[in-house]
């Protein structure tokens, strides 16, 4: 799996670098602009830990969020960044079994906020590829538990939050279908070259450098109302993947980072003013 991985990237890169040399026919100038939105988003969230048997619900958490855009184009090359940022926090509650049956059950709360830059070369309208990195920052907070093997843990609350860095390989492009209406895309893979774990239900504990993986398509129809604005309605969607940690020593017991994942698909009306 890893092999096949560095071979795609290896591809990705080669393409990225020598996709400049291509027929000057298919270059246009990059489009500037600034953009704002917002939307909701909605996190499905799950773990499980194999070893011991244990696996969380499906729990759906929908937030209000904002977007924020903007690009800067030349000739051949453009350089943006966008970002996520939750303003509301949505409650829901999960539930754990162990061997199929009952074990947990708590409330949950979930934001996740990220904010990317990255930079590509314009080739043609339907093809941009571009690299860039991605900051994440998740915060999950459990409480009201209800568990059968410690019921004296039901006015406790946990925190968990989980900061990383990721490598961005994407690729955008857009549809003109007339003067006023257009379609564009994005597509993104994301590898955590950086992640940082902890919990302050475990003092002393976290976990560091989990591999994972994310991906990201954004679809977007855009109206101009004038040469310089215009409003999108926009759907992103996608998967963030984490492998979980092995069981790390706190005090005299151990724990350990579940593997995870988080579903997510959002959306958003945004207005941009393009320069």
């Amino acid at each position: 799996m890893k092999v096949l991985l560095k071979i795609k990237l290896f591809l990705f890169f080669c393409i990225f670098i020598f996709c400049p040399f291509l027929s000057a026919a298919e270059e246009e100038s990059a489009m500037s602009y600034l953009a704002a939105g917002i939307g909701m988003e909605q996190l499905t969230y799950r773990e499980q830990v194999p070893d011991l048997d244990l696996t969380s619900s499906d729990t759906d958490l929908t937030n209000w969020t904002l977007y924020l855009e903007g690009q800067k184009g030349w000739q051949s090359f453009f350089v943006g960044a966008k970002g996520y940022i939750p303003i509301s926090t949505d409650e829901a509650r999960e539930y754990w079994t162990r061997e199929g049956s009952f074990e947990q059950t708590n409330s949950l709360t979930y934001r996740w906020t990220r904010i990317d830059i990255h930079g590509g070369y314009f080739l043609h309208k339907l093809l941009n590829p571009y690299v860039g990195i991605s900051w994440g920052h998740s915060e999950q907070e459990r409480s009201d538990f209800d568990n059968v093997n410690n019921p004296g843990i039901i006015s406790e609350t946990a925190t968990e939050e989980v900061s990383s860095f990721s490598a961005i390989f994407g690729i955008q492009g857009s549809i003109l279908f007339t003067a006023a209406w257009s379609f564009s895309y994005f597509a993104e893979y994301l590898l955590p070259f950086y992640s940082n774990t902890t919990n302050t239900g475990l003092p002393g504990w976290e976990a560091s450098d989990i591999d994972g993986y994310s991906y990201a398509v954004t679809g977007r129809l855009g109206y101009d109302f004038t040469e310089t604005v215009s409003l999108a309605l926009q759907i992103t969607g996608g998967r963030q993947h984490w492998e979980g940690s092995d069981w790390i020593p706190v005090g005299d017991s151990r724990a350990k980072w579940p593997e995870n994942d988080t579903d997510f698909i959002g959306g958003f009306i945004n207005i941009y003013k393009q320069f």
